[in-house]
């Protein structure tokens, strides 16, 4: 049974339902939310919000029988623990719901260690004050802290960091390894915001039946799968989506496993067609500003997911407003698989494969090429076979030098 949940949000000044919208899928994740407050204000230094509606607040939690108080702003220690005092229930910020979520939705060693790093992170500028706290009288959340001596506790936290990046380094060596017996084969990366329909886009391009939820941060390690249907194997990467209003340090742990997307040879931004033009902007925004960010160099076709949501209208004017975010687009519905097929042209077209042909009699040769390139004709003159192959240009340069030194 889920925990019974309210969830409150402060803005500094006039908002559309959107904001408490999201905090309140994020809280779907796992707990009930039954009542969402909004209170428009300048923050309070004691309690983020103001005094008097915490006041109102208490009664409701009573009447309600809340059992989580889940704020949508970030909160000082001081004011988390302020809260708690008077709600008499757990009180957390959007960024521990976040991590809450990241611990149910990670599965791999991978995942597991950046979430606690990222976890680690955010508890570091907050560990003396957390500390201090605790020493003054215990409250929901705090239990535990007050047995350190607060140095200690820094240096714990500082400690236990360092060990994990250490082990997250071996782990970026070992996906280096894993990336570098790929090569061969071209590699498509899968990147945008949470809830965009990545892994469903992922599912309908290799036939696989990856868990595809309505729900944020249903990814969190990366998945690569070969594209069905074509000749030639190109290998797909789905990987962790982006959010708005995480902290740096919460991209920050998780940026290797976007890097792997990133390092693709081609690169699909996946966006949500029905959000609003704005939205669209901001994100595709984001979406380049993260790719400049890990210096990525490959190109790019931008994917409007869910166009089965949108009107023709709707199209025109996301191709006349966002052109510049635009970067070769294709409108797809992951969901009811329109234009997939454009979208696999479109994909071929922009890996860059070159074309060669050989003239050869060697079985090894032949059964290299068919298992490494895509074929696209073979001829039989006699016992000689005339094979003109596709693959990327670096390999055919390579194939054929090779070829070329050595009696075909």
């Amino acid at each position: 049974m889920k925990k019974r949940a309210l969830l409150i949000l402060r803005k500094d000044k006039k908002y559309d339902n959107k904001s408490i919208d999201e905090l309140k899928e994020l809280a779907e994740v796992l707990y009930r939310p039954i009542k969402s407050v909004v209170q428009i204000r300048k923050p309070d230094p004691k309690y983020q919000i103001g005094s008097g509606l915490v006041e109102k607040l208490v009664e409701i939690i009573k009447e309600e029988n809340i059992e989580i108080v889940i704020v949508g702003n970030t909160l000082t220690p001081s004011q988390k623990y302020n809260l708690a005092k008077k709600f008499k229930v757990e009180v957390i910020d959007k960024v521990e719901l976040v991590l809450r979520i990241f611990y149910k939705h990670a599965r791999t060693k991978e995942a597991k260690l950046q979430v606690r790093l990222a976890e680690l992170q955010y508890e570091l500028p907050r560990a003396r004050e957390k500390v201090r706290l605790a020493k003054m009288g215990e409250q929901p959340g705090f239990g535990g802290y007050g047995d350190y001596e607060v140095e200690k506790y820094y240096q714990k936290i500082k400690k236990e960091i360092a060990t994990i990046k250490r082990k997250l380094e071996k782990v970026k060596e070992h996906r280096k390894i894993a990336r570098k017996s790929r090569e061969k084969f071209d590699s498509v990366g899968l990147i945008g915001y949470t809830n965009a329909g990545k892994t469903s886009l992922l599912n309908i391009l290799t036939g696989e039946d990856k868990e595809s939820k309505n729900q944020v941060f249903t990814t969190l390690t990366t998945t690569t799968r070969a594209i069905k249907g074509i000749k030639r194997k190109i290998l797909i990467t789905d990987t962790v989506g982006f959010m708005d209003d995480l902290p740096p340090f919460m991209i920050e742990a998780f940026l290797s496993t976007i890097e792997e997307s990133a390092n693709s040879d081609l690169i699909l931004i996946v966006v949500d067609s029905s959000d609003s033009i704005e939205e669209i902007e901001r994100k595709l925004k984001v979406n380049h500003e993260i790719l400049s960010k890990i210096n990525c160099k490959s190109p790019i076709i931008t994917v409007l997911n869910k166009v089965d949501k949108i009107s023709e209208k709707k199209k025109n004017e996301i191709i006349d407003k966002l052109e510049r975010y635009l970067v070769n687009p294709i409108f797809v519905s992951a969901r009811y698989g329109e234009n997939i097929d454009l979208l696999i042209s479109k994909i071929l077209e922009n890996l860059n494969l070159s074309t060669g042909t050989v003239e050869t009699c060697d079985p090894k040769v032949i059964s290299y090429l068919y298992e490494n390139t895509e074929i696209i004709e073979d001829v039989m003159e006699g016992s000689t076979h005339i094979i003109t192959f596709r693959a990327k240009e670096k390999d055919v340069n390579r194939i054929l030098k090779t070829l070329r030194k050595v009696k075909l």
